[in-house]
């Protein structure tokens, strides 16, 4: 008897119900997130794999594909339209982005004053970033039309005669810039003005001048928005391409054209798939080396800033 009840194995503590359930709860998380994660997948990083795939073939629409491996980047690096194209990208990008910098910190300043109607002034200032830039795009195309906008009607006004606002490339480089800027302007406004909202308290304990008060406390406690905005501003104006493509098409010529507006016409107009799928990539590893160098300015800030109220604490 002894030996027949020695036979029997022990009960498994895997089995029991406790322990299923407890297995469940631990896998419920994931399968919350499993929708996410393959969307995430089907829709960005296949793609992304996938043109990459076909960065390296010489593929043509309805024609076959050819392995070249890293021929379309040699191409592309010794092409001088990519590099002047690729020098006009970087231009817009300081300039809306520094424009957008001074515009937003200046909105923010007076936004954060206790005005009359501010709510009403702040959804005001935020309506544009919510349009589509399309629709912003074709906006500012029909205000610098030639013949009825009303940039034209204002400066025929003021005597400056009719601006030929996409033949001239100063003019045609500013209107791609005034688009970026009008649109996403809103945009640094509120990241600013966000961090206006912790540096308060702090100011109003200062007894410097305003100042004094703005370049000791207010400008290094908003070190991490700025360096946020710029990092956002940045990617987003680097791949630029609605305003472009649909107030100035490139022109005069082509000296307007941004890699992202190559990267289209070089894709769909031509058929250069291939090549295309190159300059997007170009695109994507210069916008991450210039994330990664913003995040690292990032990390820098915000442990400066830790030490700094530290010190303040000790004092």
């Amino acid at each position: 008897m002894s030996s027949s009840a020695g036979s029997f194995p022990p009960d498994n503590p895997q089995s029991s119900p406790e322990s299923r359930y407890a297995g469940q709860l631990r896998a419920f998380p994931w399968l919350l997130v499993a929708p996410t994660v393959i969307l995430l997948i089907a829709l960005t990083i296949f793609p992304l794999i996938y043109s990459l795939y076909m960065s390296l073939h010489n593929f043509t629409l309805g024609g076959a594909k050819t392995w070249i491996g890293l021929d379309n980047y040699r191409d592309l690096l010794s092409d001088r339209s990519f590099w002047r194209k690729t020098w006009f990208t970087l231009q817009i990008t300081i300039f809306a982005v520094a424009i957008e910098l001074v515009l937003g910190l200046l909105c923010a300043l007076v936004l954060n004053k206790r005005l009359r109607g501010l709510g009403l002034l702040r959804m005001i200032v935020y309506i544009p970033m919510m349009l589509s830039p399309l629709v912003v795009a074709y906006f500012w195309r029909i205000m610098l039309d030639g013949s009825f906008g009303v940039f034209t009607w204002f400066a025929q006004e003021l005597g400056f005669g009719k601006p030929q606002w996409t033949v001239d490339l100063t003019l045609a480089k500013a209107s791609i810039v005034a688009t970026d800027v009008w649109q996403w302007t809103p945009f640094v406004t509120l990241l600013m003005l966000a961090g206006l909202q912790a540096v308060h308290e702090a100011a109003e304990l200062d007894k410097g001048t305003r100042w004094m008060t703005f370049r000791s406390i207010t400008l290094p406690y908003l070190m991490t928005p700025i360096l946020i905005a710029v990092l956002f501003r940045t990617i987003d104006t680097f791949k630029l391409f609605e305003a472009v493509y649909i107030i100035t098409q490139g022109g005069p010529g082509d000296l307007t054209g941004t890699l992202s507006l190559m990267a289209y016409n070089v894709g769909f107009e031509q058929s250069r798939i291939g090549m295309g799928a190159a300059i997007s990539w170009f695109v994507v590893v210069v916008i991450n080396v210039l994330a990664t160098l913003l995040i690292m300015l990032m990390a820098r800030s915000r442990r400066e800033s830790v030490m700094m109220a530290e010190v303040g604490d000790d004092e």
